[in-house]
């Protein structure tokens, strides 16, 4: 059956496929082995449909085309769905407990499908699930063998908890990874240099137009050993001191016109910890903009990035700033007070900040932005 270093070898396999979905035939089908299976499916189903969003088979007996089928067509008549569904996360049941020998007689799921295959007993779990949707893994035996028994479901246990963890990680790895993507695509959209760093003044990101900037040694910035500087030493002790204080506590952003270059400005301001840069082993982190004093850049749409302000989070902030009341906004906007007094409870909890007053400090001290 199996062992103690199969079982640890199976627990490695699953967590590298969170840092590479590819693996996941492989990782699925080596879950079968353990537990006595030839083959194995990782089905995620809409709850709304129930039908699968995706569906990842192992290919260690069946063929790919029986994957294609599967999808095309038997997945809509899947009487597995069901029952699995109606079990308890990480509770294994098997088809012969549920589906009697007359119904496997007479039904075309398994009859055209399964068994056409070479498939016949079945054993199943719900892995995980969310609001929207459940995964399950599903474990195939062939015609011919005995159906699953209470070893083979007390194997399939042990990696069970594992599989949902991998599950999970790679989820909220995915979803972090989008966000960031789409926020170095947002900044890198901005008619102004920007650039990250923490309080050493390294340089963690930068969009094109820093780049720009201090690979044409323009502008009054430098880059050097990988730290931001100054082109004119009037102003290194200057900037220093801006980023100590954005990177301290209580951290305080700030401006400087840089000496050679009076026609740029730059403003130092502290990373929100919401922004999708920002991660929780990091020291504090500052927010440097670059841009030209003759240029007006009207609203908030940087802090509306860093932040992840929804647009109407984002009206209600800007009415704040203009020196309305929530009471005001909510009439000049039609809406309820209720309604408005949610959206500002979100952007306390957005920027980490307790009273309206904070808020409205905290967002006045970073420059506003061109649409």
């Amino acid at each position: 059956m199996t062992n103690n270093k199969q079982l640890d070898h199976l627990i490695g396999v699953l967590y590298e496929t969170v840092l590479d979905s590819s693996r996941w035939r492989k990782t699925i089908g080596l879950c079968g082995q353990y537990a006595g299976g030839v083959d194995t499916q990782l089905l995620t189903i809409d709850k709304k449909t129930n039908l699968p969003l995706s569906a990842i088979l192992a290919e260690t007996h069946f063929p790919e085309q029986g994957n294609v089928d599967y999808v095309n067509h038997y997945s809509t008549i899947d009487p597995r769905i069901k029952w699995l569904s109606q079990g308890s996360i990480s509770e294994w049941r098997c088809c012969h407990e549920v589906d009697n020998q007359h119904f496997v007689d007479h039904n075309e799921f398994y009859q055209d499908f399964l068994i056409a295959y070479g498939a016949r007993y079945v054993m199943g779990t719900r892995v995980d699930e969310s609001n929207d949707n459940y995964s399950t893994l599903i474990l195939l035996r062939a015609v011919g063998q005995q159906p699953f028994d209470q070893a083979e479901q007390l194997a399939a246990s042990q990696f069970t908890g594992h599989l949902q963890r991998v599950l999970r990680l790679q989820s909220y790895t995915q979803s972090l990874q989008t966000k960031a993507d789409l926020g170095a695509r947002a900044i890198d959209a901005l008619a102004l240099s920007m650039l990250i760093i923490d309080g050493e003044g390294r340089i963690l990101h930068l969009n094109a137009g820093a780049e720009r900037l201090l690979n044409r040694q323009v502008g009054g910035l430098s880059c050097k050993d990988g730290r931001l500087s100054t082109a004119h030493s009037i102003n290194k002790d200057r900037l220093k001191a801006l980023v100590s204080t954005a990177t301290g506590i209580p951290a305080v952003g700030g401006a400087m016109i840089l000496g050679g270059e009076q026609n740029r400005q730059v403003f130092v301001t502290p990373l929100p910890a919401a922004s999708h840069f920002a991660r929780d082993w990091q020291t504090p982190l500052a927010l440097v903009l670059v841009m030209e004093t003759d240029k007006k850049f009207p609203t908030l749409q940087l802090l509306s990035t860093l932040y992840d302000f929804s647009p109407a989070e984002l009206r209600v902030a800007a009415a704040l700033l203009a020196g309305k009341s929530p009471e005001q906004h909510a009439q000049d906007s039609g809406v309820m007070i209720n309604t408005v007094r949610s959206q500002l409870k979100r952007l306390f909890e957005k920027t980490n900040t307790h009273r309206q007053s904070e808020l409205v400090a905290l967002l006045s001290r970073a420059p506003p932005l061109q649409n």
